[in-house]
């Protein structure tokens, strides 16, 4: 049996479509566990009525605590041998089980990564993952598969695999509100014996105009976080062995990209140019941090946009780089609407 584990938390408009897409799987023998996470609108009573339909489903209440506590909790009460995530505002097609659990059973795997389709304003956009097969963690080679997924960002998140219920040693770490997901997830491949990975679109992950706040606890997180994952992730490669240098160089692209996509994102902000301005000057300053550290590092960026942006960021000419960031915007905007168009 497969558990589903679905934290629910302000999801009155996507939970139904979310349950009734799993309740559609071709493979049945499943259980749905609907953690409602003290959600301040109707999420709850939805939770309750969605039950009704189906004896596959569980509602499991507890205050709101986070993300993360509702899927340890998940973890806790789940019956099944194998554990799945989803977020309630995403949904799934009615094959997302059942070629994971294939995989799994003929590999006698403990973990299985698949691909998924970014529904992004409007664009489908299929995510593959850049290898597939079998990989034993005893071999050299698996090193190399890992820095691959990792790079292409396939191992974040936790909605597009599938786990091992025995193999779960550490749950979701819950001092942390972002990064969390790929802290599980690199602990738990960290007691791996083997794991696979399949082609196959197992999520539709939802990204639509949420809007953007600036402020600076917002900002100092964003840039902690980053660092602070980088030095996880450096822990969690050389730890299987991975040469520091130009092996691990897409971890310092991954900080600056982080810093990078913050910075665009201030061309969607309501906020003043002062605070916009702000807001940049304090990534640009991290930037020149981060690239004179105690190591080398080695910044290797496709997307043209990153690298001019990059090039105004890190000499820290802030007024260049808020121009280029309000022209990205605006062409941005125009290819939006004529998607939606």
């Amino acid at each position: 049996m497969v558990s589903v584990i679905v934290p629910v938390y302000k999801s009155e408009q996507t939970l139904t479509r979310c349950v009734d897409s799993l309740l559609a799987q071709d493979y049945e023998d499943i259980e749905i566990l609907l953690i409602v996470d003290g959600p301040p609108d109707g999420s709850g009573i939805l939770a309750d009525e969605l039950a009704k339909k189906d004896r596959r489903i569980r509602v499991i209440n507890q205050v709101n605590q986070g993300v993360s506590k509702a899927r340890n909790r998940g973890i806790t009460e789940a019956r099944g041998e194998y554990i799945r995530f989803l977020d309630s505002d995403d949904y799934v097609g009615e094959h997302s089980i059942s070629p994971m659990v294939k995989q799994m059973e003929q590999d006698g795997s403990d973990m299985v990564i698949a691909g998924y389709d970014h529904l992004y304003f409007g664009s489908r956009i299929p995510k593959i993952p850049p290898v597939s097969g079998y990989f034993s963690m005893e071999k050299a080679e698996t090193q190399d598969v890992l820095c691959r997924l990792y790079e292409a960002g396939f191992l974040n998140m936790p909605w597009n695999k599938l786990f091992r219920r025995e193999k779960i040693a550490a749950q979701f770490p819950t001092d942390r509100t972002l990064g969390e997901d790929l802290l599980f997830n690199m602990e738990y491949i960290s007691k791996l014996s083997g794991f696979s990975v399949v082609t196959d679109s197992v999520c539709m992950y939802i990204q639509d105009d949420r809007g953007t706040t600036l402020s600076t606890k917002k900002r100092n997180d964003k840039i902690e976080t980053a660092l602070y994952l980088y030095r996880k992730s450096k822990e969690f490669f050389v730890g299987l062995g991975v040469e520091k240098g130009e092996k691990l160089a897409f971890l310092d692209t991954k900080v600056i990209t982080t810093f990078l996509d913050e910075v665009e994102m201030t061309g969607f902000s309501d906020a003043g140019t002062g605070e916009r301005k702000q807001e940049i000057q304090s990534f640009a300053d991290a930037t020149a941090e981060f690239l004179h550290g105690d190591e080398p590092r080695i910044i290797r960026l496709t997307k043209l946009d990153y690298k001019i942006i990059y090039f105004f960021l890190k000499r820290k000419s802030i007024s260049i780089t808020m121009l280029l960031v309000w022209l990205r915007t605006i062409v941005v905007k125009l290819v939006r609407k004529g998607r939606r168009g």
